[in-house]
């Protein structure tokens, strides 16, 4: 044992030695013991691993899986029902600007009031607004979807009587119910009497004219000039496509003898 250790320290001492020469050497150049350089080697290539990784671009992320798409036979069936209550939600809209156009219509002081002699009311205002969403009823029932259109119509003239029964006054909803019901029923019978003479003759047309909106004697005179006006007026109407009557982009000419 004493041989073996005597042996080694006659190998390694000389190189012991001379490296403990060259850190004695080293520290009275530079200042800096040797380990600290060595700690400060390490420090910068801890700075330099993580400058490494924070300069390195991220990863893209992974592209997620297609989705699933809806069988052919599934997606007809909800095209089909999407087609078949569309026009339900697109009734009050279009019944919206149709009724915008018949509303403003001319004449009614110039010509209902002043010619035909009818007093300035609101029943008055009800029978001849009942004749122009008359004239874009028919105009509309060339549609596909004119039941739904044409009745958003109707609901946006009778929000309008409504408005107008309130705005003069009516506070009762008993007396604005009751009346509504028996606008509803004389709207009703004035359609079915223009229908009727649209259908048939002049003769049967101006007679509805005469009891649902000129009941007057003094404008038997003007049945004539009003009866005239409708076929020109629906005429016109039929040569406008159906987009600018559902837009609302159509005018009422007014009525000229």
């Amino acid at each position: 044992m004493n041989r073996s250790t005597s042996l080694l320290k006659t190998v390694f001492t000389p190189a012991a030695r001379y490296h403990s020469a060259l850190c004695t050497a080293a520290t009275r150049t530079t200042g800096v013991s040797v380990s600290a350089l060595a700690k400060s080697q390490s420090a910068n290539a801890c700075v330099q691993q993580r400058l490494t990784y924070s300069t390195e671009q991220p990863a893209p992320p992974a592209t997620s899986p297609p989705k699933h798409v809806l069988p052919e036979k599934y997606a007809a069936f909800f095209r089909s029902l999407l087609k078949r209550f569309l026009p339900q939600y697109q009734a009050q809209s279009i019944g919206k600007m149709v009724y915008k156009s018949c509303s403003t219509y001319p004449d009614f002081k110039e010509f209902w009031v002043g010619e035909c002699q009818l007093p300035e009311t609101f029943q008055t205002w009800f029978s001849t607004t009942s004749l122009y969403v008359w004239m874009a009823m028919v105009r509309i029932r060339a549609d596909t979807n004119s039941k739904h259109y044409n009745q958003g119509l109707i609901d946006q003239f009778f929000q309008d009587a409504e408005a107008k029964m309130r705005d003069s006054g009516i506070k009762s909803g008993r007396i604005i119910n009751d009346t509504l019901k028996d606008l509803v029923q004389s709207f009703q019978g004035t359609v079915m009497s223009l229908d009727e003479g649209f259908a048939r003759s002049d003769a049967v047309l101006a007679a509805a004219i005469w009891r649902n909106l000129v009941p007057v004697d003094e404008a038997v005179m003007q049945i004539d000039t009003v009866v005239r006006y409708v076929r020109q007026e629906l005429q016109r109407l039929d040569k406008c496509e159906m987009s600018e009557i559902t837009s609302g982009n159509f005018v009422f000419e007014p009525i000229s003898k």
